[in-house]
């Protein structure tokens, strides 16, 4: 049975309290993880309706998915096998690899109310800045085994200037802020046009700070009148008007962070090699990676660390 909120709330002031500033205490912190779901979950609408209650609570399907990501595991398999070793005082009960990975993709309504939460909590919307890019998600590549790739139906071939990778894939755009927290998340695929529109569509009254990849003067000046949105981006060196110096100070100044955020999601979580045999299992590792990375942030936050200091946190 899950405890009160408030009980909860004491719990997670009572760890922060005990880590604040300290050296990270393994144990604690993955105490802090659940407590920081459990609250979440407390907060939604009791299930009701026919039907028995499911014998693995949303909770530990939501702490099983979470953790997997942020320890580095690259699928249900692992997780499960290190969960057996190091985490099953914290789970009454796990379920099987392939009823774990049903409902991982059940709860992927779940995972993105999750990632809102945590947005929210950290202050997201109060964001003047945004940083947006898109990284390749290769399903196959030139050297892939014959055959790599065959269950997506929705991948197509796309090319990669900045890596010079030639892929059959898909491609995430990501906008950001100044201190690397997710804010939109968009997958598409390589050749998708819409890709700025889909990131920057609920977006108003903000910069945004991009590459040579989302230089289109129509489209700038269409956001720019619709939804007041400055768009800057780096200029190529033929064209005739080029980057005013405030124009480059704020792109050098931002830009590599971005470049940051997406090695530790590649470095640390595998993004770009999740081993997702379907699309609709990429879309359920990108998801969990997206939101256990946001998670770690807001874990780094609570305990006054390093935002992005990822890695550290259950390497």
């Amino acid at each position: 049975m899950v405890v009160p909120t408030l009980c909860h709330q004491e719990k997670i002031d009572r760890l922060i309290a005990e880590l604040h500033g300290q050296a990270v205490i393994f144990q604690k912190l993955c105490q802090l993880m659940f407590s920081v779901i459990d609250r979440f979950c407390e907060r939604l609408p009791a299930k009701t309706g026919p039907g028995r209650r499911p014998t693995y609570p949303d909770r530990d399907i939501l702490k099983i998915d979470m953790l997997m990501h942020l320890t580095g595991k690259r699928g249900e398999t692992e997780i499960l096998r290190e969960i057996e070793r190091h985490y099953a005082p914290y789970f009454e009960q796990v379920p099987g690899q392939s009823r774990l990975w049903y409902r991982i993709r059940q709860a992927l309504p779940l995972l993105e109310q999750f990632r809102c939460y945590l947005r929210d909590q950290l202050g997201v919307s109060l964001e003047e800045i945004r940083i947006l890019d898109s990284c390749p998600i290769p399903v196959a590549v030139a050297t892939s085994r014959p055959g790599r790739g065959n269950g997506f139906d929705l991948a197509e071939g796309g090319y990669c200037a900045s890596k010079k990778l030639s892929y059959r894939g898909f491609k995430l755009g990501l906008l950001i802020t100044p201190l690397g927290i997710p804010d939109v998340y968009v997958s598409a695929r390589p050749h998708d046009l819409n890709l700025l529109e889909d990131l920057l569509g609920d977006q108003v009254n903000l910069i945004a700070l991009s590459d040579k990849g989302f230089i289109s003067d129509p489209k700038r000046q269409a956001l720019a009148q619709d939804q007041g949105i400055l768009l800057i981006t780096y200029r190529r060196h033929n064209q005739k008007e080029q980057n005013c110096p405030v124009e480059q100070w704020a792109l050098h100044t931002y830009r590599q962070l971005i470049e940051t955020v997406y090695s530790q999601l590649d470095g640390h979580m595998h993004l770009e090699h999740t081993g997702a045999k379907t699309d609709i299992g990429l879309v359920k590792r990108v998801m969990g990676i997206i939101t256990a990375f946001t998670l770690a942030i807001y874990l780094n936050f609570l305990l006054g660390r390093h935002l992005l200091a990822i890695k550290e946190l259950f390497a």
